[in-house]
């Protein structure tokens, strides 16, 4: 049974928890989060959130207070001049996600790339620092060099890659859209060439299993292999309900309980990195390599600690 989302009272009072427990860095996303209509008046109300930061300075700890990092992610489609306004007003990184040129209809149910292009143009014309994400799967391969390339010509800063990842619907097309490792290797080369030759960096979002690709390959491309999720960021649902990672399923606590989680087995799962693959044991990256996306083996394979996809 789908849960009833929380109000605009409520997410204030979502965003006053997290400002006192120090949280300084904030996403907007979802499903798309703009499909709400008081999105603007909840980013505009974290915009005036101040948090605590204790930083170390001359070998002292001293206390900072700023108001927190905002990040919106989007699919583009309801990106117009208001919602740029409001991102410049509020000094929030806009990510807009744009997986291909020619497959960009097929792949997103029927979207026009020429819209996505414009918000990255109307962007630029306000100084905005914008993202482009592209998640890449077998259908949008082969123009991964192009799309990254307009992207960037239109007015994108930065790109954030993903490969396919199983989860929700996508399961069903998962022959169909899934990388193997050659196609991953083809994604990262691709991708560190187009940064090279546009003079712009980016960074894969979701891990991948360090023995999969040679890191020394990428200078402009950051690829992360380390799980953050219980550690450095965690996700608050529509409903409240507090979950380790973006990709997981699992709802665990109340927001309102959040101190909770320090006695829950699986958030503890995460925070401590006990759920490696019985395949890594002995590894020499042990420690800075999760292994793949956890919550990803965790859809196909049923548990945090199955191999990733890619190395079955």
């Amino acid at each position: 049974m789908k849960s009833e989302e929380l109000s605009t009272v409520q997410w204030k009072a979502v965003l006053d928890l997290l400002s006192r427990h120090g949280v300084h860095n904030i996403c907007f996303t979802g499903g798309e989060a703009l499909l709400r209509s008081d999105l603007l008046e909840i980013i505009d109300y974290a915009s005036q959130l101040k948090i605590k930061i204790i930083k170390e300075e001359s070998a002292r700890l001293a206390e900072q207070v700023s108001a927190p990092k905002l990040y919106l992610l989007s699919n583009g489609k309801l990106v117009d001049d208001t919602v740029l306004d409001m991102c410049k007003r509020n000094n929030v990184q806009l990510s807009v996600s744009m997986p291909g040129l020619r497959t960009f209809s097929e792949l997103t149910g029927g979207g026009d790339v020429d819209k996505i292009l414009r918000v990255f143009e109307k962007a630029r014309e306000r100084g905005l620092s914008t993202v482009v994400g592209i998640t890449v799967t077998k259908k949008n391969l082969f123009e991964l060099y192009e799309t990254i390339s307009a992207a960037f010509l239109a007015g994108a800063t930065q790109l954030l890659l993903n490969r396919f990842l199983e989860g929700g619907r996508g399961r069903r097309y998962a022959q169909e859209l899934a990388l193997s490792r050659d196609d991953l290797i083809i994604m990262l080369d691709v991708a560190e060439q187009a940064l090279h030759d546009a003079g712009r960096y980016g960074s894969v979002g979701t891990e991948l299993p360090l023995c999969l690709f040679n890191p020394d390959k990428y200078k402009r491309l950051e690829i992360s292999t380390g799980c953050s999720a219980a550690k450095d960021f965690f996700v608050i649902g529509p409903s409240g309900k507090v979950r380790v990672c973006n990709h997981s399923p699992i709802e665990l606590a109340h927001y309102a309980e959040i101190g909770t989680l320090k006695m829950n087995p699986y958030w503890m799962k995460f925070a401590q990195s006990d759920y490696l693959p019985a395949m890594c044991n002995g590894c020499k990256d042990v420690g800075r390599c999760a292994g793949g996306c956890r919550e990803a083996a965790h859809i196909v394979g049923g548990a945090i600690d199955a191999p990733d996809a890619l190395l079955v």
